[in-house]
């Protein structure tokens, strides 16, 4: 190099770097004012969409809010119409009461018919109540809404459903004396013979053996709450302005803050009526929605504006309620807070400009100094440039080789393997042919270097690379991934079959044992394998389904292979959306239970129930609980879910039926994870005692598998529990390696013959042998045998023969809802002599 030349390439030294920092700076403050331009329109347009969002929250919140308040008020019409007649008949009783204690020593005859006079007047609910006396032997004293029935015997009257009405009054108190009652009765305006529900109240007149009582028909009490939250609705406001309005579903407008709007009919007015109900009709028809229209000011609909509301439907009244908010207020709410957003951007870009300016001088003036400074230097370090040159040189193929290479096998690392793959790829595209990339994993590498050591564990690796390059060609080559995983690359193949020859070839080159340091070494792997083009073209995710399936199938089955499909991938992805909602079923209230009744064989009553868990998610549907209880127990999780399900059940059984001596019990599913957990025993008890229900009364389903392996640590756990009350069921009986050991040591109270016995057992001899030998041994063991999954009227006799104690299934009852579940008592309780069962 001349002196000129190193004359100019100092001065490029010294000045360019000022050049180009400068040009630099400028760029980037440049950048920098136009991001800050960018970040203030998309901080506007961001503020804009979370004020309509909260503001469209706010609005579906009052509707919810208000929705769950009308539906609590139409749950409580019937309690309430059955306390309101209570009250009536106790004034009516007082009433009787008095006259009888005044008028001591007269005739009956004249003593009744002073009573008679003095309740015959006496109306309520709105002039529609009255009241009725009933003598013990069916003759009617008093009716006030029918003198002509005064006098004659009612004792036959029956309604349509085939119920004895008046037998069935003078039963209620000639039992208990008094309560309320139910019963089918046409009304007496009705123009047909449609029968109506009705809630009424009896009490016994003990001096002259009558039943007081009065009714009212629920559907008429009902009309009045509905009208008395019409009113509620029209004067209900909250916020600044905000008010509600109930539509009927025919598109009569039934409450609103406007009283002269009332009455008016969406359904026949303008073509934008229409559409609104059928915007409205759609929305309600998915649970609820958003509505965009315009809100008119006055009756001839000249002054309007526009309108955002959210309705939802109350099913059961045929009403559609909703509030909302005006658009154009909100418009001008928002347009305040950008401008405020806009003026603090000003003032942010204008304190940017001044750093940029200051930053571009302190800058410039560094860099020159910099420059000048390197120059200098330049002259000292160029002599010594030009000696390292040729050993830099000498390094850079032994450093690119260490880049590209596994420094303990000498295998292409991972950089190398996906410009391999991505080469092999393209000619195999051209040629019309396949490629297969195989994801390897060595089976239990870990216990060697646990057992070993780590140096052995090398040993090993270096070996199997070995092998491995031992049988690669033009068309394969074989990379280290990490650790014990190895990726091969196989091309120029024509089907699939081909690609399991090679899974083939690497499985042969393990066969022989491996000798580390005088150990003999076993080794075995697990392969997963996806194709190209049937997969992928992109060696990133052919390597990463290759990954996905050798990881399923280390979990079916080690030592296997499995190629990757869609199917697998499906189950993959459902699996973790299923992982990721479970995390927030319980608060968002997916989970439900239903519950499975258990019969007393000899006399089918209804003694107990079993909890069953439910989960209906909204976009994934139906999930079964075998699929997502493995989940949780996998995640940690179940012990949450199970504690959920233990709550839920105690809490919905002791509603439903307190700790007397014929309660109901409750048997309820426990996780083995679950057990394990150190303070399980005393949390349920706490649970228990939280919510007022007997221990006794429950009894923990366990599987075998949970016995298998920890034995030891299970048995002194089951016996914490059953000194605590919990009585214990070992569940699916006779399908595990060692039921009868667990009888003979576990504290156990009840086994469960599985239904897999059950549904076959009828005609399969070998099962009938089964069942019957599980109900003896349950008999000379002192333990509940209980039968699941009995369907037929067959089964049911043939187990009552054999001795079984308890027994469930869907020839009794499907599992119910706690609701359906409390009427189904009651249908066994009053039709316990008949065979008629419940089938739903």
């Amino acid at each position: 190099m001349s002196l000129l030349d190193n004359k100019q390439l100092l001065n490029l030294i010294r000045y360019a770097p000022v050049v180009v920092v400068f040009v630099f700076a400028l760029a980037v403050n440049l950048i920098a004012i136009k991001d800050n331009r960018d970040q203030a329109e998309l901080s506007i347009q961001n503020l804009r969409e979370e004020l309509i969002l909260q503001r469209k929250d706010s609005i579906r919140s009052q509707v919810h809010q208000v929705y769950k308040q009308v539906l609590l008020e139409k749950s409580q019409s019937e309690s309430e119409l059955k306390d309101l007649s209570k009250q009536r008949v106790y004034e009516a009783f007082g009433i009787a009461n008095h006259i009888y204690a005044q008028n001591l020593g007269k005739p009956k005859a004249e003593v009744s018919k002073l009573i008679v006079e003095a309740l015959r007047p006496i109306r309520f609910f709105d002039g529609r109540g009255y009241f009725f006396i009933i003598a013990n032997d069916g003759t009617v004293i008093m009716n006030s809404a029918h003198p002509s029935l005064e006098g004659k015997n009612a004792w036959n009257l029956q309604n349509s459903r085939g119920h004895f009405i008046t037998r069935k009054m003078l039963k209620l108190t000639g039992e208990r004396n008094e309560g309320p009652l139910k019963w089918h009765y046409k009304k007496p305006d009705s123009i047909d013979d449609q029968e109506t529900e009705k809630v009424g109240y009896l009490k016994k007149f003990e001096p002259y053996n009558w039943s007081i009582g009065t009714g009212e028909y629920l559907t008429d009490f009902e009309e009045g709450v509905k009208t008395s939250l019409l009113k509620w609705f029209s004067g209900y406001e909250y916020g600044d302005n905000g008010y509600f309005f109930v539509i009927q579903r025919n598109g009569t407008l039934l409450a609103h803050h406007r009283n002269d709007f009332l009455g008016l009919n969406l359904s026949v007015g303008s073509k934008l009526d229409h559409e609104l109900m059928k915007n409205i009709s759609t929305q309600v028809k998915n649970g609820g929605g958003y509505v965009r229209f315009s809100k008119p000011l006055t009756l001839s609909g000249n002054a309007s504006l526009e309108q955002v509301s959210y309705v939802k439907e109350i099913k059961e009244w045929n009403w559609i309620i909703g509030t909302g908010f005006s658009a154009q207020t909100f418009e001008k709410h928002i347009r305040e807070k950008e401008e405020q957003l806009i003026e603090l951007n000003n003032q942010s870009l204008i304190r940017l400009v001044y750093l940029t300016i200051i930053s571009m001088v302190l800058l410039t003036f560094s860099s020159l100094y910099v420059g000048n400074l390197i120059a200098r230097r330049f002259g000292i370090f160029q002599s010594k440039i030009k000696a390292d040159f040729t050993e830099l040189n000498n390094t850079k193929n032994k450093m690119e080789y260490m880049a590209l290479h596994d420094a303990l096998t000498g295998l292409p690392n991972r950089i190398l393997m996906l410009r391999d793959i991505e080469e092999k790829i393209q000619l195999s595209n051209r040629k019309g042919e396949k490629l297969a990339i195989m994801f390897v994993d060595l089976d239990n590498f870990k216990n060697v270097n646990d057992l070993y050591g780590h140096y052995a564990g090398d040993l090993l690796l270096e070996v199997v690379a070995e092998r491995f390059k031992a049988f690669m060609d033009l068309h394969s080559s074989v990379s280290r991934f990490g650790g014990d995983e190895f990726v091969f690359c196989f091309s120029s193949l024509k089907n699939k079959a081909e690609a399991q020859a090679k899974v083939k070839l690497i499985n042969e080159a393990l066969f022989s044992p491996v000798i580390i340091e005088g150990r003999t070494l076993n080794v075995s792997c697990t392969i997963g394998v996806s194709m190209c083009p049937d997969d992928s073209v992109n060696p990133e995710t052919l390597i990463s389904q290759a990954d996905t399936v050798l990881y399923k199938s280390k979990a079916d089955k080690k030592g296997d292979f499995l190629f990757y499909s869609n199917c697998i991938s499906k189950q993959i992805k459902r699996k973790m959306n299923i992982q990721n909602e479970l995390l927030h079923a319980i608060e968002k209230d997916q989970l439900s239970l239903h519950y499975q009744p258990q019969m007393r064989a000899i006399d089918k009553k209804l003694v107990g129930v079993e909890a069953l868990i439910r989960w209906k998610h909204p976009t994934l549907g139906d999930i079964f609980p075998d699929e997502f209880v493995s989940i949780a127990e996998e995640t940690g999780g179940i012990h949450e879910l199970g504690l959920f399900v233990f709550r839920r059940a105690c809490e919905d059984i002791c509603a439903l039926s307190s700790n007397e001596e014929d309660a109901i019990n409750l048997s309820v599913n426990i996780s083995p994870v679950q057990l394990l957990e150190p303070d399980f025993g005393p949390i349920i008890l706490d649970i228990c005692h939280d919510v007022g229900i007997d221990p006794k009364r429950i009894t923990l389903e366990l599987t075998e598998n949970i016995f298998i392996h920890r034995l030891d640590v299970v048995k002194p756990l089951l016996s914490k529990l059953r000194e605590l009350g919990f009585a214990l069921s070992l569940d699916d009986f006779g399908t595990g390696y060692s039921s009868l050991s667990y009888i003979n040591s576990l504290p156990l109270t009840e086994i469960k013959i599985d239904r897999s016995f059950i549904n076959k057992f009828l005609e399969i001899y070998q099962s009938d042998m089964l069942v019957r030998m599980i109900i003896e041994i349950g008999r000379l063991c002192g333990l509940l045998v209980v039968a699941e999954g009995v369907e037929t009227k067959e089964q049911f006799q043939k187990l009552l023969s054999y001795g079984c104690n308890r027994v469930q299934g869907y020839y009794f009852a499907r599992p119910l809802t706690i609701e359906t579940l409390s009427e189904t008592i009651a249908i066994f309780q009053s039709e316990n002599e008949s065979n008629h069962y419940l089938d739903k």
